[in-house]
């Protein structure tokens, strides 16, 4: 019997995706009562959603027919899930929030279904029901990987570190935040080598040197994990050397923060035509980030401000992607902290005002946005955000925290 000749699809992804949609809403139509149609229709409606349409017309779409399965069936874990994934975003997020809280429970053996509702407690800055959340999902990542006897460690628990690690570093929980990193890097081969596992390992050592604001060390960093396939994954190690071109810029090493920039064309100019446009644009805001800096290093502030402005507009543009916690460091963030640097204080406590909104109890924008008050005047508004800041943490042990009242 003679087999068909191959022939390649030629079609988008977008493309595939639309017609999937297609085909889930004649399935849905054709079963009204059926949850599970309702499910995968919704899914295929959030699968084709624009990441600039701020309107969020598609997650929307999507969450009334997932709430019509959650109304019937309260603890669905795939009606739970995919709320979660309609929420997460800026100004949605308290919507999911009782999903979030419902849906660990109703799946607790999988080390995802526990991972996931931080994807809401991380848009609310919730970061104790965040480190609960993802020290339950590594738990069961690495009870999973040794009970199934796996052969390497449990992809999903790796997925969960970088929120993991998110949380940690905004309640200044820098020694376990150490400690994470650590049994990261011993982390010998992952069970499955897929994306989000490239992202964290890329990810965690980038966090841990920049939101601590330790701009040497950050220069200094190496790309572990030597032995993972970096090259099936193009776009993940961008976070690396955004450490190190931003590291080296602010502290004063400016050949070195030129020769990251180059490294991050590279990986820009490798990315292939299907790259979704977060990745691509995130690229783009990394090398501009630094480029920003190196203007500030030059002296040339006016030019420096304005990329940064455009930057922060620029990445504000889409949405992040689901397999991040938040950006290494948040472009808008920097440009604040430029504009505190530039004694422009105002504008400074402003740009941290609206990196607040979107990312509420961000440790460094609650820092950022104290100082800014203080410089203006506004003693009642630095001394509420300084109390914030304290309360955040309480339990942690960050020595460079300082603030006016301590």
């Amino acid at each position: 019997m003679r087999s068909k000749r191959f022939i390649p699809d030629t079609t988008t992804n977008n493309q595939r995706e639309r017609a999937y949609e297609e085909h889930m809403r004649k399935l849905y139509e054709n079963n009204l009562d059926d949850p599970e149609a309702t499910l995968f229709y919704a899914l295929s409606i959030l699968s084709t959603a624009d990441a600039r349409d701020k309107s969020y017309s598609h997650q929307y779409k999507a969450a009334g027919l997932l709430n019509w399965v959650r109304a019937a069936h309260p603890t669905h874990p795939g009606g739970l899930h995919y709320l979660i994934h309609a929420y997460d975003f800026p100004g949605l997020a308290h919507l999911a929030l009782s999903s979030a809280k419902t849906y660990a429970a109703a799946a607790p053996d999988s080390a995802h279904a526990q991972h996931m509702p931080s994807h809401i407690f991380t848009r609310l800055g919730l970061w104790e029901l965040s480190l609960s959340s993802n020290h339950d999902s590594t738990k069961s990542a690495a009870d999973y990987t040794e009970d199934a006897h796996l052969p390497g460690y449990y992809d999903q628990g790796i997925h969960a570190m970088d929120y993991l690690m998110y949380a940690m570093l905004q309640t200044a929980r820098d020694d376990e935040a150490r400690a994470l990193l650590d049994r990261s890097n011993n982390i010998e081969k992952a069970h499955h080598e897929m994306f989000a596992v490239a992202f964290t390992y890329a990810a965690l050592p980038a966090r841990f040197a920049l939101e601590r604001r330790q701009w040497d060390e950050a220069s200094k960093l190496t790309l572990g994990h030597s032995e993972f396939p970096w090259q099936n994954f193009k776009w993940a190690p961008s976070a690396h050397f955004f450490a190190r071109g931003l590291g080296a810029a602010r502290s004063g090493k400016i050949d070195q923060a030129r020769q990251e920039i180059a490294a991050l064309k590279d990986i820009q100019a490798s990315l292939p035509d299907t790259t979704i446009p977060y990745l691509r644009d995130q690229v783009q805001v990394q090398i501009d980030a630094i480029k920003s800096w190196v203007l500030l290093s030059e002296g040339k502030t006016k030019k420096a401000l304005k990329l940064a402005r455009i930057t922060a507009e620029r990445e504000d543009g889409v949405d992040k992607h689901p397999v991040t916690p938040g950006e290494v460091l948040p472009a808008r963030e920097l440009y604040a902290d430029m504009l505190l640097e530039a004694g422009e204080y105002t504008k400074a406590l402003e740009q941290y005002r609206i990196v607040l909104r979107n990312s509420p109890n961000r440790l460094n924008a609650l820092i950022g946005a104290a100082q800014a008050a203080a410089e203006v005047g506004d003693v009642e508004l630095s001394q509420s955000y300084e109390q914030i800041i304290r309360t955040q943490t309480a339990s942690g042990n960050r020595p460079t925290i300082k603030l006016g009242g301590a």
